[in-house]
């Protein structure tokens, strides 16, 4: 069973924007920051911008939290650092955990100096801990009671307290901040007034154990799906109380593994829906590069026969090039719409942008590695008009692959066939009779008259 994804009225959210609101219509003031997350996705970054004025200061680090990485960094990027500290300071402690993930550490470290000294102790516990560890995300900004309080003096604090529980549950904790159990708002409220609360705290259950610190976040997630609890406590290997981990934490997680499982392909992941066509195109440089070097040994492989095959050696040899890199780019875009199709970040509202952001993007690494390869082929065959019709198959295959690397799996969406399993037989197909066509046409036409 697969993660629900948050409805949302894209289109209707465009047209607000493109209509110039200056607040945010009854229709969408439902909306959880987990939707909020999910629209700032689907939106380009001038959309983006537009929204966030509009939507509420209050929850504003929470949608930050809820959205993806790249995403979450892209736009970070785009607001002012006196911005992103307004934010951190109304933030949870778990809150400032991710955003300050994704920001660089000079500049995380220059935003963490200004937060409250008891807020920079507990960053700097949560920033100890590695990124797939569950202590570095442990929530503390909760409401704990040490044993030793009676139960009336923790009935006046709760009432003033401005954190409330989880699930009407206290943790209670000893002078050492060691977890000893926890007890219901009830339990406190029909107690002897006089009792010390570690007395009436219930010890772990059997399906209440605390999560390990060290534990991965992951199989945190899985602990607390199978413990049937709102929330567990998470402490050290001596006991020691760290912070809370939370169903709707667990979610966030299953979510996040669920959509890195559906988009593996082409490592574009997690990348950015709306990423700045230079940083996309810097990112998927070098898997282009290591692509073009396995599909050179191919050709030097082929090139052993050159003495038999004679004057279409060349053309034998620079053929799986052609087809390769073609592939390779095809898939990266196919593996981007495809998660946008599975999160509802992708639909005819926002198509034709993605579309031109990733025509864009091919086209520039295509001139790049045309450039290259032509450069490349001139010097091993010494035949520079066999280069040009190389780059120029090159480029054209490249924006093939983008353009029905969307088109293959929007129509295999709505005709109701699964795109992930069709669309890279599909695309593969595309590619490799674009890229033959042109590079074999194109050689017929120079060489044969």
């Amino acid at each position: 069973m697969t993660p629900a994804i948050p409805s949302v009225d894209l289109p209707a959210i465009v047209e607000m924007l493109d209509a110039g609101k200056k607040s945010i219509p009854e229709q969408f003031q439902s909306y959880t920051p987990m939707q909020w997350a999910n629209v700032l996705e689907s939106l380009t970054q001038e959309q983006r911008l537009k929204l966030w004025v509009l939507i509420d200061s209050n929850i504003e680090s929470t949608v930050l939290a809820c959205m993806r990485e790249d995403a979450r960094h892209q736009f970070l990027e785009s607001l002012s650092t006196q911005s992103v500290e307004q934010i951190l300071h109304t933030a949870t402690n778990s809150e400032v955990v991710e955003i300050l993930n994704v920001l660089p550490s000079r500049t995380a470290n220059k935003l963490i100096t200004k937060l409250a000294p008891n807020v920079q102790s507990k960053l700097e516990t949560a920033m100890s801990y590695d990124d797939e560890i569950v202590g570095r995300y442990a929530n503390s900004d909760v409401y704990t009671i040490n044993e030793n309080v009676s139960v009336k003096a923790a009935l006046d604090e709760i009432g003033q307290s401005e954190l409330n529980s989880y699930s009407g549950s206290y943790f209670v904790l000893t002078d050492e901040q060691n977890y000893i159990g926890k007890v219901t708002i009830n339990e406190l409220l029909t107690a002897d007034k006089n009792a010390k609360v570690g007395a009436i705290s219930l010890q772990d259950t059997s399906n209440d154990h605390p999560i390990l610190d060290s534990l991965s976040i992951l199989d945190a997630s899985n602990q607390i799906k199978n413990s049937q609890q709102l929330v567990l406590p998470v402490v050290t290997a001596t006991n020691q109380f760290i912070g809370v981990f939370s169903i709707k934490d667990a979610l966030n997680i299953f979510q996040y593994h669920y959509e890195a499982q559906v988009a593996h392909l082409g490592n574009v992941s997690d990348e950015d829906l709306f990423a700045p066509i230079f940083t996309s195109s810097r990112r998927r440089a070098l898997w282009l590069g290591i692509n073009l070097i396995t599909a050179f040994i191919a050709s030097a492989v082929i090139g052993i026969f050159d003495k038999v095959l004679v004057e279409v050696v060349a053309l034998a040899v620079l053929m799986p090039i052609v087809a390769s890199m073609g592939g390779i780019a095809g898939s990266q875009t196919l593996t981007l719409t495809i998660r946008g199709l599975a999160t509802g970040q992708l639909s005819d509202v926002n198509y034709q942008s993605l579309k031109s952001k990733e025509l864009a993007v091919a086209a520039l690494n295509g001139v790049l590695w045309a450039a290259i390869v032509a450069t490349v082929t001139g010097y091993w065959f010494d035949n520079y008009l066999l280069s040009m019709i190389l780059a120029i198959a090159l480029i054209v295959n490249m924006l093939a692959a983008a353009f029905f690397g969307i088109l293959i799996p929007v129509i295999l969406d709505k005709k109701g066939i699964d795109p992930a399993l069709a669309g890279s037989v599909l695309l593969t197909t595309v590619t490799d009779v674009v890229g033959f066509f042109v590079f074999l046409g194109g050689a017929t036409v120079i060489f044969l008259n």
